[in-house]
């Protein structure tokens, strides 16, 4: 599976130390310029990181036009992940944002969020759990609603009677 990817996935994958698993599940991956650029700003956590581990998957995108269009309703990076994922009729992008969500699939794409990816290395047997990754995720103050917190947990069936 090829997979365009947004900033905050990438970042929760490497708050985690955990970009690996990404290779291990996507066979290719791509993110925008403005994915990359927003990744790696100098001083940012994470982005001498993220900068290497990016290297050789950053791809320009060609449609500014569809980009500004979507740049009115959601950020640079996922309007242009969002581009790129349609230019190269690639249908799985990764992105956790549930507006960018939306408009992803509102346009015929498959998104794939941070938890979804737990879940899948989780199955691939990647991992052994995923609770353990989204209490890290907490603790680094990435969002993560009650609602979705329990549903990943009963998900992946690591309910505790």
């Amino acid at each position: 599976m090829i997979i365009v990817a947004d900033s905050s996935p990438l970042l929760s994958f490497a708050i985690l130390d955990k970009l690996d698993i990404i290779e291990q599940i996507f066979d290719k991956l791509y993110v925008p310029t403005a994915v990359f650029n927003e990744l790696t700003l100098l001083n940012k956590p994470y982005s001498n990181k993220l900068k290497d581990f990016l290297t050789n998957k950053v791809i320009s995108v060609k449609n500014i036009d569809l980009v500004k269009v979507l740049s009115n309703e959601i950020d640079l990076g996922e309007a242009e992940a969002i581009a790129l994922a349609l230019e190269r009729h690639i249908p799985d992008i990764l992105i956790d944002d549930l507006k960018g969500r939306k408009i992803a699939s509102f346009n015929g794409l498959f998104p794939i969020g941070t938890i979804g990816g737990l879940l899948y290395a989780k199955k691939k047997k990647l991992i052994n759990e995923i609770k353990p990754f989204l209490d890290i995720l907490i603790e680094n103050d990435i969002r993560i609603g009650k609602s979705l917190y329990k549903k990943a947990i009963s998900l992946a069936s690591e309910n505790k009677l």
